[in-house]
């Protein structure tokens, strides 16, 4: 996946990555214009930018590299968090969409400018604390539904995404979350197959990665309240169908 000319290609010169004005709504009526209402930060650490962006967190994987390419193509401010020898790889895919960081700086440094976070890998306690302190406002984090297994993911990381005591600590912050249960993650095409979200851990088949990126990409559109959670499993259906988010998203239920 390469970030020059096709993203530039579907982005557009006119680009308003960056600028404070979020991302651009979808047939749907998608209210992505959530990505951005800066507001000012308090937190004296580095810098204090308006909180317009989503950082990715493990954007050097192949799960968080597809949410990346699907707020760009959302037209998102984007912050992508990387291992240090992976940023000049980075940096040339996602091309001048994106703001690429190191793992290495400090929380809150990577916070600097953020509004929302989708954690797809392990959730660093000292991050979460900053994004308490910081006044993020959303975090998005990809677990694993009790049906997953055999997928894309090593089956390391599939066991510490069940690990139960990673929601317990996001849902413990205060912050508006919202746990996303993949079933098995595959790397085939999605070929525009029915999405279909469940509650209660009853879900079960496979969904492929890049619908379950998009997935990512518009559950920040739609944050539960500060002290709230809203947790659904996904995947695919077997025929293709036309995707209508809101109707998706209307019969979830937020603890």
């Amino acid at each position: 996946m390469e970030g020059g000319p096709k993203l530039r290609r579907w982005y557009g010169s006119d680009s308003s990555v960056g600028d404070g004005t979020g991302a651009s709504g979808d047939e749907n009526g998608d209210e992505t214009a959530a990505y951005g209402d800066a507001d000012e930060d308090d937190d004296d650490v580095e810098l204090n930018l308006p909180k317009t962006s989503i950082l990715v967190t493990n954007a050097d994987g192949a799960l968080g590299e597809s949410i990346v390419v699907q707020l760009i193509l959302a037209k998102a401010s984007v912050v992508a968090a990387c291992e240090a020898e992976q940023i000049v790889g980075a940096e040339t895919r996602f091309g001048p969409y994106v703001n690429v960081v190191s793992n290495s700086m400090s929380a809150g440094a990577r916070l600097n400018g953020v509004r929302a976070m989708v954690v797809t890998d392990a959730l660093e306690e000292d991050l979460l604390a900053a994004c308490v302190r910081r006044g993020v406002k959303h975090v998005v984090l990809v677990s694993s539904a009790k049906s997953a297994g055999g997928g894309l993911f090593p089956s390391a990381n599939e066991k510490a995404r069940r690990d139960k005591t990673r929601e317990e600590l996001a849902k413990r912050s205060g912050v508006a979350l919202t746990i996303i249960r993949p079933c098995s993650v595959k790397s085939s095409p999605s070929q525009g197959r029915e999405i279909r979200f469940g509650q209660g851990d009853t879900l079960t088949g496979e969904v492929s990665m890049e619908d379950l990126a998009e997935v990512c990409a518009r559950a920040l559109t739609r944050p539960p309240k500060p002290g709230e959670s809203l947790e659904f499993e996904v995947s695919n259906g077997a025929a293709a169908a036309e995707r209508d988010w809101k109707a998706l998203f209307a019969p979830l239920v937020i603890v």
